[in-house]
């Protein structure tokens, strides 16, 4: 399959590098844009789940100290944090590997292009539960994923270089969920690939790339957004992604396109 491929993101404002991952996927959905592969850094912020409350999840004081900001994907799942030292990744297309609408399927099927890049390099990767990527019994990805008409979005989280400290600080993660994952702090839960590896954000991407191209079949164009991309983008970020309403409650929102 040929994904155009996407390199544009706004390293300062992720509210703007989720409302693409969404303007992307309701055109693609819509069958006026093709299967796309996008990659985007955040430089200082916790995304959040869409059925996730801020105060439940984020340090707010610490935050705001921090200049960190909040912002909510249109997926489900966990909070995470970003700076530029984590890679993060977008795979939008219409239903491929007979997938149809179960999502545990999808989570099976994109993760194969992960494990594949982290053994490339040497990682000797695991999927050590729906939508993780271990190594050595420590989490390096973590995922996220939605369904539509049809339509998938998979996005995934890479930490490279991040400032795991930041992490631990800002997150607020129950005691019994690093338990149940035999941890005692974030910090025994979580590590970097440069420091286990030496790889870059440079060598990541490109393992990343080549991993979906060998498990998936994946091949790549470099593109652009489309007019119609552009001009739903803008409205998103402008009637939802810079809400907060939607940033920090449990609030819906859904804008016509």
């Amino acid at each position: 399959m040929k994904l155009r491929l996407i390199g544009l993101d706004y390293p300062d404002d992720p509210h703007m590098n989720l409302a693409m991952d969404e303007a992307i996927f309701l055109e693609v959905m819509k069958g006026n844009s093709p299967p796309t592969f996008r990659f985007y850094r955040n430089s200082n912020a916790v995304i959040l789940g869409c059925f996730q409350l801020a105060d439940e999840e984020v340090d707010i004081k610490y935050a705001i100290r921090n200049d960190i900001k909040i912002a909510k994907r249109f997926t489900g799942g966990g909070a995470v944090y970003h700076d530029m030292g984590n890679l993060n990744y977008s795979i939008i297309s219409k239903d491929f590997n007979d997938i149809g609408m179960n999502v545990e399927r999808l989570f099976s099927t994109m993760m194969k292009g992960a494990v594949r890049a982290f053994n490339d390099m040497g990682l000797g990767g695991v999927s050590g539960s729906l939508n993780d990527v271990t190594v050595k019994s420590k989490k390096v990805l973590g995922s996220a994923a939605t369904i539509r008409s049809g339509t998938v979005l998979f996005h995934a989280a890479i930490l490279v270089n991040t400032n795991l400290d930041t992490l631990a600080s800002v997150l607020k993660v129950p005691k019994i969920k690093l338990s149940d994952k035999g941890a005692q702090s974030i910090l025994d839960r979580v590590t970097n690939i440069r420091d286990i590896s030496g790889k870059d954000i440079v060598g990541v991407r490109n393992a990343i790339l080549e991993g979906y191209s060998k498990e998936l079949g994946f091949e790549y164009e470099e593109g652009n957004l489309t007019d119609r991309e552009e001009a739903l983008l803008k409205r998103l970020y402008k009637e939802k992604y810079q809400r907060s309403d939607w940033n920090l409650g449990r609030e819906y929102i859904t804008v016509n396109h």
